[in-house]
C-alpha cells in the first residue's frame, strides 16, 4: 500500500468490484457478475489497485478482509451481500453451462449431419463434454452454496 500518499476514498462500485476480487472472481466473472463490459470491469479494477497502490490479488483479499468488506473466508459480511455475491456467481456458473451444453449438442448434431455414429469417440468431443461437466459442476457448487446459506439464515430466524 502507498506509504506516502492517503488512500483515496473508493466508489461504490469500487467496494463492489473490491468484494468480488476479494471473493476469488476473474475480471471476466466479475464483468458478467456485474453485467458490464470487460473492458469496464477491468478499468474499475485498476482504479481500485491504483486508488490503494495494491496490485496483487492477494494482498486486495487482506485489505478487503481488515476493512470488513469480507470475511477471512471470503464472503461479504452481511448475509444479504453474500447472498446478492452467490445469486450472481449463480448466474454466470449457469451461463457458463447453457453455453458449454449448446457447444456440445452443436457439435452432436453437426457429427450425426455427416454420419458419424460415435460422436464421443473424438478428442473434440471429449473436450468439449469434459467442458460442459466442469461447467455443470461450478454451477451445482453455487446452488449448493446458496442453499447452504439460506438454510443457516433460517435456522437462525427460526431459533
Amino acid at each position: 500500500m502507498k506509504e506516502d500518499a492517503p488512500v483515496e476514498r473508493l466508489t461504490p462500485r469500487e467496494i463492489e468490484v473490491l468484494k468480488l476480487i476479494a471473493t476469488g472472481l476473474s475480471t471476466k466473472q466479475i464483468a458478467r457478475s456485474l453485467n458490464i463490459a470487460f473492458k469496464t470491469a477491468a478499468c474499475h479494477r485498476a482504479r481500485v489497485m491504483g486508488k490503494l497502490g495494491i496490485h496483487e490479488v492477494a494482498n486486495l483479499t487482506r485489505y478487503a478482509i481488515r476493512n470488513g468488506y469480507v470475511d477471512s473466508g471470503g464472503a461479504s459480511t452481511h448475509p444479504n451481500e453474500r447472498q446478492a455475491e452467490l445469486l450472481k456467481c449463480i448466474k454466470v456458473a449457469e451461463l457458463k453451462y447453457r453455453t458449454a451444453m449448446n457447444e456440445y449438442g452443436a457439435f452432436l448434431r453437426d457429427r450425426e449431419s455427416i454420419g458419424l455414429a460415435t460422436p464421443d469417440g473424438s478428442d473434440g468431443a471429449r473436450k468439449l463434454r469434459r467442458a460442459e461437466q466442469a461447467a455443470h459442476e461450478e454451477y451445482h457448487a453455487a446452488l449448493v452454496a446458496l442453499k447452504e446459506l439460506l438454510s443457516r439464515q433460517w435456522d437462525g430466524k427460526s431459533a
